[in-house]
């Protein structure tokens, strides 16, 4: 009797020692990490919209004889709409090194950063900024100050190392910059009008119109030729000083 409970004791240890090693045990480690790491509230996107703002552009030369050759502006008038982008990175104020017994982290004046979120650590709030390390990043305080540990992004979390980094020199420090840049898009608005010839003694144009939005939509119209003639070119006023197959001389009216 004795030898059977001996028997199934060490069934037993044995059946928990297998379990610890596939199951329990990878679910403490997960456990475990889970309450050794720090949540990240990640950055969305690296350019913000700041504002944008409507751009006019025409060939509006009043009073002055012009020449379009075929194919070629004869008026036009676009409204394009400019996006206007923020970016912010950080640099440090002098050349430095986060040193440690191993790896140091070094970044030199003018280099540029991403910081890619942000963490609180015991109530002390945090920038993560990339270092030259895939996936590790320097801690950095709202002051630019650095944080003596490093961190890893594991899983979407923050892993801190146990190594202490300490700033050198002194002074070294995170400072913020901002850079904006503008993008242009097609025009939104407006129109552009190309001479297209003189045939049978009528001018022809090509209108585009940017009414219906940056696609925009074609339209042919044609007038009787007549020197000195005025057109109305989609409200624009032309006086026509002398036409050809090839060219047209005109000045435009205010």
């Amino acid at each position: 009797m004795k030898k059977l409970a001996v028997l199934v004791s060490c069934l037993a240890l044995s059946s928990c020692f297998s379990a610890g090693n596939h199951d329990v045990l990878g679910f403490r480690n997960s456990f475990v990490e889970y309450f050794n790491t720090y949540s990240i509230s990640f950055y969305d996107t690296e350019n913000v919209l700041v504002s944008s703002e409507y751009v006019e552009e025409n060939n509006f030369k009043h009073n002055v004889i012009l020449t379009a050759y075929t194919g070629y502006t004869v008026v036009d008038s676009k409204i394009y709409r400019k996006d206007i982008y923020r970016s912010e990175y950080l640099t440090v104020n002098v050349d430095g090194v986060l040193n440690c017994g191993s790896v140091p982290v070094a970044y030199s004046k003018g280099e540029r950063v991403k910081a890619v979120g942000e963490t609180t650590i015991d109530g002390e709030d945090f920038a993560l900024v990339e270092t030259k390390l895939k996936d590790f990043v320097a801690l950095v305080r709202p002051d630019g100050s650095f944080y003596n540990r490093i961190g890893q992004i594991r899983n979407g979390r923050l892993a801190l190392l146990e190594t202490d980094f300490v700033p050198y020199p002194s002074n070294f420090k995170m400072v913020q910059i901002t850079t904006s840049k503008s993008e242009q898009t097609k025009p939104v608005k407006g129109f552009d009008i190309k001479y297209e010839g003189l045939n049978l003694g009528r001018l022809k144009f090509t209108m585009l119109d940017y009414s219906q939005g940056d696609s925009g939509y074609f339209k042919n119209v044609s007038y009787p030729y007549e020197k000195g003639g005025i057109l109305d070119l989609n409200g624009v006023g032309i006086k026509v000083v002398q036409a050809t197959s090839e060219k047209l001389d005109y000045i435009i009216l205010k």
